[in-house]
């Protein structure tokens, strides 16, 4: 398994109610499960007991944006999340969220979203019309149709066919062999397909910047003392000795401010209201 930031929140909560300093993580198309990731969860779990002497912590990790996830939410009433950038728009303004912090790595953010397609005809968004298109980032239409497409389309409307898949080795092959028209595609996935047989498929558009995968705490929830010690935990953690061997483990480079601006500019296109921010430090997937 490709390690991810995923990796870093995803717990073994089991039956357990979640608390105010718990987490849950929301992260499509990664190819994670609770099982797996347990090595992970309990290297960053020592670390933050280390350093802000917290105790019992629990997570519970969410392959998908679906009603388990919402459920849990709802029921268990989490204080922390890391959640991808679709569904921080869904809940901000219903959960109070305040971004944290920016986590930057390879398997982390979209960075864009990119149309490749094999026929050369496949030009422009018009071209496109009526035609069956494949990816891992499906799971949210409003996201797609107001941000990643910045309204000038709604995609399960302009397209014929919208066929979700677990890889962007699926999405890659069902290009390749005729079996779809488009794949939508992550940067880091375009990286990947130019080193493969399938590279015949090519960009043929692309979104503008979309917001990062971030770390947010639940206004609800979480106390206000308690958001400022781990945000501060969390972007000091890779220059620390002991968290630098946790954030290479996890494959993450570093956790940033929260990219305020790039969320405040994508709540309006998607209806959501203003993005809450944290003050910066005192002084935004496997692919086989």
């Amino acid at each position: 398994m490709r390690k991810s930031l995923i990796c870093l929140m995803l717990g073994l909560a089991g039956t357990a109610f979640a608390g105010p300093r718990d987490f849950v993580v929301e992260h499509a198309g990664v190819g994670a499960t609770t099982e797996t990731a347990a090595p992970y969860i309990d290297q960053f779990l020592k670390y933050t007991q280390e350093k802000l002497s917290w105790a019992d912590l629990k997570g519970q990790f969410f392959a998908e944006p679906d009603d388990a996830f919402k459920k849990y939410v709802e029921t268990q009433r989490p204080g922390f999340a890391m959640i991808d950038p679709d569904q921080y728009l869904e809940l901000a303004k219903k959960e109070q969220l305040t971004l944290l912090a920016t986590v930057f790595g390879k398997n982390q953010s979209l960075g864009h979203l990119h149309l490749a397609a094999k026929d050369p005809a496949l030009k422009t968004l018009e071209s496109m019309k009526g035609k069956s298109l494949a990816s891992t980032h499906l799971q949210s239409p409003r996201f797609l149709a107001t941000v990643v497409f910045d309204g000038k389309i709604d995609p399960a409307k302009h397209f014929g066919k919208l066929d979700p898949k677990t890889s962007a080795l699926k999405v890659a092959k069902a290009v390749h062999n005729g079996d779809a028209d488009l794949a939508l595609l992550s940067d880091e996935e375009v990286d990947w397909l130019k080193g493969t047989p399938y590279n015949d498929v090519k960009v043929v558009w692309s979104s503008a910047a979309l917001p990062p995968m971030s770390v947010a705490a639940f206004g609800k929830n979480s106390k206000p003392a308690d958001r400022e010690a781990f945000g501060k935990m969390l972007l000091g953690m890779c220059q620390d000795p002991k968290g630098a061997e946790v954030c290479k483990s996890l494959d993450i480079t570093k956790f940033g401010p929260p990219d305020k601006a790039s969320y405040d500019a994508a709540m309006k296109k998607f209806g959501a209201g203003s993005a809450k921010g944290r003050p910066g430090p005192h002084r935004r997937m496997p692919i086989k």
